[in-house]
């Protein structure tokens, strides 16, 4: 499919400002980019850059003041997408922007590959689909095509948004009683932390439950912008009126970092409590909006579902307690009610109380973990047990350096290599840690003896091998100069004879 490229919406000052953030965007990537060697970052590439969000899906009218930019930026490599490092200049060169008045709004910048696009388009995530259907692109190269969206049927959504929401909201509210454990500790630094993660959790179990996709960030700010798009009743939770109130959640948002690391981080008791009510009032709200979320997608069904809430949801009293029970028994009849049944049990037969029953529901949730758990644990056996019989084999039938014998290398580090053909060949590797840093890109295929072996792939390196007995030790040839790479090319001929060149 084919994406928007009209911006005839928004007004003029608007559109120069998105492509002033565009241009800031692709310089600040083309400066991460250059002299890496990573192949991923080297040969990496922008697809497109994709407005989304408020600016691109309601009028001008419609958008509040001060609304962020929403950018979602397609790559080609998937290692490129998840590495959050190589993009920090990015998102820092763009909040600077903002800071100085050079851009009147922030920018929420999201990055993803193109086969993660696709994928979720295929399956269906609502998020993904409404970006592909309503978002806007600001740049896009020749040629490329998404995939066509697939709408989710409200049945299927409904039971993916419970599982993730009781996932979350679970997870969300046993950090809550670990933020009590702490205070009552005394522990104010170790409660301001457990409420930063509790925070997060209610807010992703929200993102999740009603668009089955978060960003990854633990930025709260950019968590509860997200969540309340969704759901404007979660602005109450966290109110920003007054100076103290903006100030208690500073001090939450920045807990994740500083409460760990840093040794003179504070949070008044004042704060603290505040902070308290602040979040149970906010569990409450997040299990009402996906409550409220999840009947309005059982009014598309045709069988009989609980009705949302009659009228709006009040704030809830800071000493009363988060009623979390309540909310998962409705959400759970509403999953339920949308579940399609997959069989029908014989009425005569009793033991069908069991496999409906609660105990044997958790087993079976637990089941699938334990069987990774029991596939890691194996892997891993067989692993140890494969190293430790070549250690043995090793140690035991040292090879001769005159041999000859088939070689074919290949491998990440200079390192890596050597140890490749010192395993084949019978000997054992001594190397310092820092010698791992050495790249070695190519491949090494011909039959030669193990020393020759060893000097057609340090070659050029600044690596040299020192064999005595059964051990290969591997050393700087010059201290004096930092090692570079070696450069290992090789083309068949048509003698099925293999052509090797080394250069620095």
């Amino acid at each position: 499919m084919m994406l928007r490229t009209d911006a005839d919406h928004l007004p003029a000052p608007i559109r120069e400002e998105l492509l002033y953030v565009t241009m800031i965007l692709f310089e600040a990537f083309e400066e991460t980019t250059k002299g890496r060697c990573s192949e991923h970052i080297r040969a990496g590439r922008i697809l497109t850059l994709i407005l989304h969000g408020p600016h691109a899906e309601k009028d001008w009218d419609e958008i509040a003041p001060g609304e962020a930019f929403r950018l979602l930026a397609i790559v080609n490599y998937p290692r490129l997408a998840r590495s959050e490092r190589d993009w920090r200049l990015v998102r820092d060169r763009l909040r600077r922007a903002w800071e100085r008045g050079e851009i009147t709004r922030p920018v929420r910048l999201s990055v993803e590959s193109l086969e993660r696009i696709n994928g979720a388009l295929v399956e269906g995530v609502p998020h993904f689909v409404t970006i592909a259907e309503q978002g806007i692109a600001l740049y896009q190269m020749d040629g490329l095509r998404l995939k066509e969206p697939r709408h989710l049927p409200a049945r299927e959504r409904a039971i993916r948004g419970v599982a993730e929401f009781i996932r979350w909201h679970e997870r969300g509210t046993g950090f809550l009683a670990g933020a009590a454990f702490y205070r009552n500790r005394g522990d104010a630094p170790m409660a301001a932390l457990m409420l930063h993660q509790a925070c997060e959790h209610f807010y992703l179990s929200v993102l999740w439950s009603i668009s089955l996709h978060a960003p990854r960030t633990h930025a709260l700010d950019e968590l509860r912008e997200a969540a309340e798009a969704l759901d404007a009743r979660l602005c109450s939770a966290w109110p920003r009126d007054r100076r103290f109130e903006r100030r208690a959640f500073g001090c939450i948002r920045r807990a994740y970092v500083e409460a760990r690391y840093g040794r003179s981080y504070r949070i008044s008791g004042e704060e603290l409590a505040w902070a308290f009510d602040r979040m149970e009032i906010l569990a409450e709200r997040a299990a009402c909006a996906v409550a409220v979320h999840q009947a309005s997608l059982a009014e598309s069904l045709s069988a009989p579902m609980l009705p949302p809430p009659a009228g709006p949801t009040t704030a809830v009293a800071l000493s009363q307690p988060v009623r979390r029970t309540n909310m998962l028994q409705q959400t759970w009849r509403i999953m339920r009610r949308a579940a399609p049944l997959q069989s029908q049990w014989n009425r005569l037969i009793p033991v069908r109380r069991f496999w409906r029953s609660d105990r044997f529901i958790d087993w079976v949730d637990h089941l699938p973990l334990a069987i990774v758990c029991l596939c890691f644990f194996m892997a891993g056996a067989e692993a140890t047990l494969g190293r430790v019989k070549s250690a043995q084999a090793v140690r035991s039938e040292p090879a001769d350096l005159s041999a000859v014998l088939d070689f074919d290398v290949r491998a990440d580090t200079v390192l890596g290599a050597v140890m490749d053909v010192a395993q084949r060949a019978g000997y054992r590797v001594k190397a310092n840690e820092d010698i791992w840093t050495v790249r070695w890109t190519g491949a090494y295929r011909a039959k030669a003896t193990t020393f020759d072996a060893l000097a057609d792939i340090l070659y050029g390196s600044g690596l040299c091998p020192a064999i005595r007995e059964s051990v290969i030790t591997v050393r700087y040839c010059d201290k004096s100069s930092p090692p570079i790479a070696a450069m290992v090319e090789y083309r068949a001929e048509p003698d099925s004879n293999v052509r090797l060149s080394v250069s620095r």
